[in-house]
């Protein structure tokens, strides 16, 4: 999955959170021992991942030429 979103008008009215825990719960009753993702460095959805349960366990370094 990528560039998951909340369409402007509706966020911050916990869709995004509900919807990624609903995913990863059922992720990882169905086919995953563990979930991860990757994540610009956006507040508003690592607030989110935060809420879901994910944690900080390393950074990459994007170079651009």
């Amino acid at each position: 999955m990528s560039g998951v979103w909340v369409a402007p008008d509706w966020r911050g009215r916990g869709f995004g959170t509900a919807a990624m825990a609903a995913v990863v719960r059922d992720a990882l009753r169905r086919v995953a021992p563990s979930v991860s993702l990757y994540v610009n460095d956006t507040t508003r959805a690592r607030r989110l991942y935060d809420r879901c349960g994910f944690r900080r366990v390393g950074t990459f370094a994007t170079v651009l030429l």
